[in-house]
């Protein structure tokens, strides 16, 4: 149980109009589409939809309680928890569940890899006690206080992500967290149009090591933009950076680094301790997270060995680097379609040039959100795709600019739109083929992946 009548009234400060029913809740939730029986249902009113309409939905699907800032038709008010405001509610759920938790909390925060280094952490750290993370990307103002309420006490460990894309919003999910240790990921140019320069980007990440406690642990990457910024924060608020690199100076050394086109294996060196790690994963972005996940590990006195091995169970989810087979040819896709930023393709095309390729084809779509910085951002592709692709296809408008500079012989085709490339696609594609596919979360790019994909099923008849 997570929360009864007496926690809800003491977080929230509402009133139940009438005697309660006895309110036993293992959950919280804003959607009465996912809602699972015994959770507490809040009614967020958003721009497009007030969660209000749903309350009666929600009861009948067997939530233990609805919170309501108005009465509902056909509701009796002993399943209501009336509050002024819903989404404080959420919020003041949020600190009252972190407030009341005496395990560890580690905060992740970056321009890219938040949502993979907090998988990888939660694998890590399951060999020690009962971890709860984040759901999916829950990093705003509306994810992060979802993941503190829905936090046990009898956890040991919660991962809670933390994002951003305008300046001023780490800082009070930050503070809301409470976070034992930090985790940055990386700074990089996603949200630069938000956002004005990397510095910018830079400041605010940094501003999660002002809710951290004095003589706390922070950990970066050491080549990350704006380390002055970071350690005058550090300086500041009397916090430690740790650093994780492959240089002697870093306290999470990356050393014997052997990458292949399934997995990867290297060798962490730390504190005189020199530590074998395996990732059934490709690509050195997943190593250095992984390390980043292995220094929380040191610094909360855990076995690093065991947390090492705990992560060659880990894989990246859909959209986030799996490789694929196609349906009909033989040959693979590199599914990188749920997001994409400059840095992050970079990143990507790294990982293709390790998979064994008759021709390896690129097909991207905007990054999207960098406001004046876009074309020359896009632009900044040019030579590491070149070098790379045997064929690029591009749908977007300011991927149509990279498209035209290409070689006339690596241009496959360019279009508006992610799905009017499918037939291109299907008139070249052979044997041997391997597909990279990234863009932005908006662009669609994951239906050129669910067309050209074996269905999972297939895959998993394969795999027996």
């Amino acid at each position: 149980m997570l929360w009864n009548e007496t926690d809800l009234l003491a977080a929230t400060g509402g009133r139940f109009e009438t005697n309660p029913v006895t309110i036993q809740a293992n959950g919280v939730s804003i959607d009465s589409r996912t809602l699972q029986k015994g959770d507490i249902f809040i009614a967020i009113s958003g721009d497009k939809n007030d969660g209000h309409l749903y309350v009666q939905k929600a009861l009948q699907a067997g939530a233990a309680c609805a919170i309501a800032s108005q009465p509902i038709d056909n509701v009796p008010n002993d399943r209501l928890l009336f509050v002024k405001d819903t989404m404080q509610a959420l919020t003041d759920m949020g600190h009252y569940a972190r407030a009341r938790f005496k395990g560890k909390v580690i905060a992740i925060t970056g321009s890219v890899g938040k949502t993979t280094t907090k998988e990888m952490l939660r694998i890590a750290l399951t060999p020690f006690g009962k971890v709860h993370a984040a759901v999916g990307s829950y990093n705003n103002h509306l994810g992060v206080p979802l993941t503190l309420s829905r936090l046990s006490p009898d956890d040991d460990f919660c991962i809670c992500e933390i994002g951003m894309n305008h300046p001023g919003e780490i800082a009070p999910l930050a503070h809301m967290v409470r976070p034992d240790i930090a985790i940055i990921t990386e700074v990089a140019s996603a949200h630069l149009g938000q956002m004005g320069s990397l510095d910018s980007i830079a400041e605010e990440k940094s501003q999660i090591l002002t809710a951290l406690p004095a003589q706390a642990f922070a950990l970066i990457p050491e080549n990350i933009h704006g380390l002055s910024l970071f350690e005058k924060q550090a300086q500041q608020f009397h916090i430690h950076l740790a650093k994780v690199g492959l240089s002697e100076n870093s306290l999470i050394q990356i050393t014997k680094t052997t990458l292949q086109c399934h997995k990867s294996n290297f060798e962490i060196f730390c504190s005189g301790l020199a530590i074998s790690a395996h990732l059934s994963s490709p690509g050195n972005h997943l190593i250095r997270n992984a390390a980043l996940c292995l220094g929380v590990a040191f610094l909360l006195h855990l076995d690093m060995q065991k947390a090492a091995l705990a992560l060659a169970d880990f894989k990246v989810g859909p959209g986030r680097g799996q490789l694929l087979p196609l349906a009909h040819k033989e040959g693979m896709i590199l599914d990188e379609s749920y997001n994409a930023s400059t840095l992050s393709i970079h990143s990507a095309l790294a990982t293709l040039r390790l998979i064994p390729s008759t021709r390896r084809i690129v097909i991207l779509g905007d990054i999207l959100e960098l406001g004046e910085h876009a074309l020359q951002e896009h632009l900044s592709l040019l030579a590491d795709i070149s070098t790379t692709a045997n064929l690029l296809f591009c749908c977007g408008d300011f991927m149509k600019y990279l498209f035209e500079e290409m070689p006339l012989t690596q241009r496959g085709v360019w279009c508006q739109h992610a799905e009017e490339l499918i037939p291109h696609i299907e008139t070249i594609l052979a044997n041997g083929d391997t597909l990279l596919v990234k863009g932005s979360h908006s662009m669609h790019m994951n239906k050129i992946v669910q067309h050209f994909a074996a269905p999972i099923k297939d895959q998993q008849n394969d795999a027996l």
